[in-house]
């Protein structure tokens, strides 16, 4: 599917949203002090930086802002930040004291976050964003097209394929991969893919964090993400303090424990303490004392003295048992 198609399926959704007001007429447009706008409380997207961000301050300070931000009232006289979130960032760098903006009114929740969704898409394309960013869009699609029954059944495809079980078709598998394919096709992601990416709505900010940043990667993402809340948490706390980096072995096999037996942080612990007494030392370059290199060796060179030490060293870690 293009993007032209899927940005004009977008662009259908938001209009349906914002119930045919013309943004173009200036009695839907309102003046607010910057300082009463807030982010919305779950925005689930990175703000611009760098040059795309200072691109946008250069052009405020010289045209203002063109495009009117999108706003819902809260208690207290604040305004919470439905679309605009980038506009309103680089308006308080450029120094401006209000900000055009068009207010809603009476919106469920739902209805809220479909437009801090949908209108972040109409600016950036779905391959820029990040994985957890995907996560969110993906999400709110499949929410979209899907009961609740056929979310589980996703949910438990993923865990067949993360075992290896070959599940024969039958018609409510069939109907299921319909679904999918239908945001397949949107976005040019397998079935699978999709599923691993609903997975991360399920992780902890430090853990999303961590994807984002590459520093994990989909899969092992999709194990922790298995694991209780308090348990991500825990798990990363600990990981940190003791320098650890995760392989995603240690992630599938905290996760298969978790199936087994639900974990708790001392379990956690102690998986964490063998695979800390399993790392490998770090090296460290070691000296014989004056004493014992004159009692051992005479005429050797250094080449010669390290084997010699070397093999000392195997002999006596092999008649300790220590080392096979």
């Amino acid at each position: 599917m293009s993007k032209k198609f899927i940005k004009r399926e977008i662009t259908d959704a938001v209009d349906f949203l914002l119930n045919d007001i013309d943004i173009a007429e200036q009695k839907d447009i309102q003046n607010i002090e910057i300082n009463l706008l807030e982010n919305y409380h779950d925005h689930p997207f990175s703000l611009y930086t760098g040059k795309r961000l200072e691109d946008m301050v250069e052009s405020i300070k010289e045209n203002g802002i063109l495009n009117p931000v999108i706003v819902m009232k809260k208690e207290a006289g604040a305004y919470e930040i439905l679309s605009g979130h980038n506009r309103v960032n680089a308006a308080k760098l450029a120094n401006l004291k209000t900000v055009p903006c068009i207010m809603k009114e009476n919106l469920t929740q739902e209805q809220a976050y479909t437009y801090v969704i949908e209108t972040n898409l109409m600016q950036r394309s779905f391959s820029d964003l990040l994985p957890t960013e995907k996560a969110v869009v993906l999400k709110l699609r499949y929410e979209k097209i899907t009961s609740q029954g056929k979310r589980n059944d996703l949910q438990k495809e993923l865990n067949r394929l993360n075992d290896g079980i070959v599940v024969k078709k039958n018609k409510r598998a069939e109907d299921k991969l319909d679904s999918r394919k239908n945001i397949g096709k949107e976005y040019n992601l397998s079935g699978a893919s999709i599923a691993r990416y609903l997975r991360l709505n399920y992780l902890t900010d430090n853990w999303k964090q961590a994807v984002d940043n590459d520093e994990i990667g989909l899969m092992m993402a999709v194990d922790i993400s298995y694991l209780l809340t308090e348990l991500q948490d825990y798990l990363y706390k600990e990981c940190k303090e003791w320098g650890l980096c995760l392989k995603p072995s240690d992630a599938k096999a905290l996760h298969l424990m978790d199936r087994k037996e639900a974990l708790n942080k001392e379990m956690v612990n102690t998986y964490l303490l063998n695979l800390e007494n399993s790392k490998p030392k770090e090296y460290q370059n070691i000296k014989l004392s004056q004493s014992a290199y004159k009692k051992f060796f005479r005429d050797e060179s250094k080449e010669e003295v390290e084997k010699i030490v070397e093999r000392a060293l195997a002999m006596y870690f092999r008649e300790n048992k220590q080392v096979l």
